[in-house]
């Protein structure tokens, strides 16, 4: 139970992490996000989970495993608890939510126990102490419905609430995170992918380009996850496979079960004050929160190969120019647990889409701040572990050597040649 204010706040929901397929209790939360307070949370650990010998801390850096008795406040969802509110709807879950309850709002914590431990990561909420092996199994669409379900979301989309049948599919899209229609689905093979979908008013089909960029990706050597394209009548949908989710061996006759992955976004690692805003970016507090240099100091404190994390977050950091994917905040970078052991690696990368009409990027480049450049990409790249100019230029010619080849690339895709001139317009770093 917790105090704010003169008001008392019950612990309401049940904070579980997957262990190996196991539900394990990892701890208590408690919310308010109503009053003219606004949001507060605080989470304990539970004392079982400190003294499991498996039990690991949700967040190495904000969230240390050490005592039972302590607890963990804050008034944002990226400060503090950002751990916790990764595994959260984020903004297009919680779009799906208030049409299924036309327009109303959904209180936080019907916003996490909604999510269904689809989310990102290993934790899921639960309003009721559950068993160790209990399983709660929803119903995923499968590959073969994709069509339907990109009716359904240009629907909601547009505002307008499902009916019949056609709501409980949208469970599967409650979970996901970004603003964009997404959902997921599952293949033939059991195996879980998330589906992005076309948006009628976009100028370019976003889903090809992501498609062609992540294969650019993959060509200079960075880690990147399953990815293709399905046709719907709508446009094309991206289908990218689940890397936080890993499906165990099972024994003869039984089902085989998926465990999940521990993940967390850079925003959670470094846990930005909620009072940086975007007019404050460019402001010292705001160059020091925002920018890659401050991942790379996360990657020195929790991977456990920090040299190659390193070198791979720097040559993202140069993609997202050669591609000017300017939508490149702290929330679309991610760390994956060790299966074994209690350090991270960075993860496969995602959300590489070019953007139109924003010149600087989210994060901090270099000595030009957020100016997307080459150069700046190059001012300071001591910071992330490269000993030489030589070093840094030899990752920025390799990345320019295989997006110099893009056109080719978006063929691949089936991006229309119009809208490959869109596209081609908005990558500013080749004219400079």
């Amino acid at each position: 139970m917790m105090s704010r204010a003169h008001k008392i706040v019950e612990p309401q929901l049940y904070v579980y992490v997957d262990i190996q397929g196991e539900a394990v209790l990892a701890g208590m939360l408690a919310l308010d996000d109503e009053g003219e307070q606004g949001f507060f949370a605080q989470f304990q650990y539970a004392q079982s989970y400190v003294d499991d010998p498996r039990a690991f801390a949700l967040d190495p850096i904000n969230l240390p495993l050490t005592d039972a008795r302590r607890t963990f406040q804050t008034e944002s969802r990226y400060e503090t608890l950002g751990a916790i509110f990764d595994a959260a709807p984020d903004a297009w879950g919680r779009n799906v939510m208030r049409v299924d309850r036309d327009g109303a709002d959904v209180r936080e914590d019907e916003v996490l126990l909604k999510g269904r431990g689809m989310g990102v990561g290993a934790l899921f909420f639960s309003a009721s102490v559950l068993t160790p092996n209990m399983r709660r199994v929803y119903r995923l669409p499968e590959t073969s419905e994709i069509d339907t379900l990109a009716g359904l979301l240009a629907d909601i989309d547009a505002g307008i609430k499902p009916k019949g049948l056609y709501r409980d599919l949208l469970g599967s899209s409650w979970d996901i995170g970004g603003a964009r229609p997404k959902t997921i689905v599952r293949d033939d093979a059991g195996e879980m992918w998330i589906a992005k979908f076309p948006r009628a008013r976009d100028s370019y089909d976003r889903q090809r380009v992501e498609y062609a960029n992540l294969s650019m990706a993959r060509d200079i050597g960075m880690t990147v996850p399953d990815v293709r394209l399905i046709e719907t009548p709508l446009g094309a949908v991206l289908m990218t496979r689940r890397f936080d989710r890993v499906q165990l061996p099972a024994a003869a006759g039984d089902e085989a079960v998926v465990a999940r992955r521990h993940f967390l976004s850079g925003a959670a690692l470094i846990s930005p004050s909620p009072q940086i805003g975007k007019r404050e970016l460019d402001s010292a507090r705001g160059r020091a929160t925002f920018s890659y240099a401050r991942l790379a100091d996360v990657i020195r404190r929790i991977s456990s190969h920090p040299v190659k994390d390193l070198q791979e977050l720097y040559a993202r950091m140069v993609l997202n120019v050669a591609v000017h994917n300017t939508d490149d905040h702290l929330k679309n970078v991610g760390f994956l647990k060790d299966e074994t052991g209690f350090s991270y690696r960075l993860s496969p990368l995602f959300d590489v889409v070019t953007q139109e009409g924003s010149s600087k990027h989210y994060l901090h480049l270099g000595a030009a701040g957020r100016e997307s450049t080459f150069d700046n990409a190059l001012s300071e790249y001591r910071r992330f572990g490269l000993r030489t100019e030589t070093a840094a230029q030899s990752i920025i010619d390799r990345v320019k050597q295989v997006v110099k080849h893009r056109r080719d690339y978006y063929v691949q895709a089936n991006v229309p040649q119009k809208e490959v001139e869109r596209v081609e317009a908005a990558l500013s770093a080749w004219r400079v």
